[in-house]
C-alpha cells in the first residue's frame, strides 16, 4: 500500500513546486498611456565625425509622428537649432516604431573652448505643446598634446663611406586620446645663422622609420654621410593634434663627430 501512495506523492510535490515557481509577469500591452512618458534619454556628441546624436524613448497612446526639439548650444560655430527625432530608421534613427526617436546631425565644434548643448523636446497636438522634456550635455574642450619623450643618441660618428642613419622616435600624449595627434615635425637651428630651419616630419603610420602604426610614437631617419660637418646640431620638435592646438616646443641635440 505505502508504494502506491509513493507516486501520488511525487505528483502533488511537483504541483506545490510548479505553484512556487516564477511567474510570468502582465501582459505589457494592457498598460496604457494617457499622458506622455518620457525615458531612456541619450544626448552625445562624436568630436572626430563632427556629428550630434539625440535620442529620447516616448510611450504615448496616441500616435506620434515626430518629436521636435529645440537646442541653445556654447562652443559650437552655430548658438540656437531645432530639429525634429524620428522613429522610423532614418537620419540615425534605429529601428521603426519602437516608441525611440533618435536624429544625427553635423554640428561643428569650436575645440578650444567648453561648450555645453541644452535641448528642450516638445510632443504638440494641433500646434500646441503638451509636454516637455529638458537634457543637456556638456562638451569638454580639446586640450593641447604633450611631448613626453625624444628619442634620440647623443653623439653621432660619421661614416668613412656611404651614410649612417640617424633615427629618432617621439613619444606623444593627448588628454584626448593619443589618436587626436595628427600631426609631429621638428627644425634644425643652423649652426652658421642661428635660425632655425624648416619643418622635417615625423610620422605614426608604420613607414619611413616608423615601426607601429597609432602606438603615439612619430618617427623618422635622417642619414649622415662624411660630408656633414662635425657639429653640435641642436633641434626642436612640436606636435598638433585635430583641433589645431600645438604642444610645447621641445629641444634636443646631437653631436655629430
Amino acid at each position: 500500500m505505502k508504494h502506491k501512495l509513493i507516486p501520488v506523492a511525487i505528483v502533488i510535490a511537483l504541483l506545490l513546486m510548479w505553484g512556487c515557481g516564477p511567474t510570468y509577469p502582465e501582459d505589457l500591452a494592457d498598460i496604457t498611456y494617457p499622458v506622455p512618458e518620457f525615458s531612456d534619454a541619450q544626448l552625445s556628441y562624436n568630436t572626430l565625425r563632427q556629428e550630434l546624436h539625440c535620442e529620447l524613448m516616448v510611450m504615448y497612446d496616441e500616435p506620434i509622428a515626430e518629436l521636435n526639439a529645440e537646442l541653445t548650444l556654447t562652443g559650437f560655430d552655430i548658438t540656437t537649432l531645432e530639429l525634429t527625432l524620428n522613429d522610423s530608421a532614418l537620419n540615425g534613427d534605429a529601428l521603426r516604431y519602437d516608441h525611440i526617436f533618435s536624429r544625427n546631425i553635423s554640428l561643428n565644434r569650436i575645440d578650444s573652448i567648453n561648450g555645453s548643448i541644452s535641448v528642450k523636446y516638445d510632443i504638440l497636438d494641433s500646434g500646441v505643446v503638451i509636454l516637455s522634456y529638458f537634457d543637456t550635455l556638456n562638451v569638454i574642450a580639446n586640450l593641447p598634446p604633450v611631448i613626453t619623450e625624444i628619442t634620440m643618441p647623443d653623439t653621432i660618428v660619421r661614416p668613412l663611406t656611404g651614410t649612417k642613419a640617424l633615427l629618432i622616435y617621439l613619444e606623444v600624449d593627448d588628454p584626448n586620446g593619443v589618436y587626436d595627434v595628427i600631426n609631429a615635425y621638428f627644425q634644425v637651428q643652423s649652426n652658421s645663422t642661428g635660425q632655425w630651419g624648416s619643418d622635417y616630419s615625423l610620422n605614426d603610420i608604420g613607414t619611413l622609420g616608423d615601426v607601429s602604426s597609432g602606438d603615439g610614437i612619430f618617427s623618422t631617419g635622417l642619414q649622415i654621410s662624411s660630408t656633414n660637418l662635425a657639429a653640435t646640431n641642436y633641434f626642436r620638435f612640436r606636435v598638433k593634434d585635430t583641433a589645431s592646438n600645438f604642444s610645447d616646443w621641445s629641444l634636443d641635440s646631437v653631436v655629430v663627430r
